[in-house]
């Protein structure tokens, strides 16, 4: 897929300017930031500690793709009349394709994925190394697989389906 950046760009001022569904995106933004809170208190925690039990490892990753997914729900919906409706429904009178809008919605996926990746890897190298002594492979790889690769995969692609 090629991204427009002038529709890119339009997509931003659309966004920031449009207000007709802003009550929802911020219940559903708070919803999120409680989930992935929740979440990433988890993955602060270092893997040495799990001691090889990561039975609870689906759970959490269950839970941190609920959160992006409430979180990226903005990007794709609003109410409007008490109903709810597409965001393409709005802008299919802009020159933005459906597209833009799917590229949009994973650039914005692929920045808070970074964050959260960002945050439990500095986490557990400092927890790992302030309480243990050592840093593991695990510190390094968990992070990077459960908040960054797992999310851009299933959800990206997810996104990728409601193009069609």
């Amino acid at each position: 897929m090629t991204m427009n950046e002038k529709t890119q760009i339009l997509l931003d001022k659309f966004y920031e300017e449009e207000k007709t569904w802003w009550r929802d995106c911020y219940g559903l933004h708070i919803v999120a930031i409680i989930i992935l809170a929740i979440t990433m208190m988890m993955f602060i925690l270092p893997c040495q500690i799990w001691e090889g039990d990561y039975t609870t490892l689906p759970m959490i990753i269950l839970l941190e793709l609920i959160g992006l997914e409430y979180d990226m729900r903005r990007y794709f919906q609003f109410r409007e009349e008490g109903k709810i409706k597409s965001v393409y429904m709005i802008t299919r009178y802009l020159p933005i394709a459906r597209r833009e809008i799917i590229i949009y919605a994973l650039r914005k996926l692929l920045k808070r994925c970074l964050q959260l990746t960002g945050i439990a890897l500095g986490c557990q190298i400092v927890f790992s190394l302030l309480f243990l002594h050592t840093v593991a492979p695990g510190n390094l790889l968990m992070p990077l697989l459960c908040c960054f690769l797992f999310p851009m995969v299933i959800l990206g692609s997810t996104f990728l389906w409601r193009q069609h």
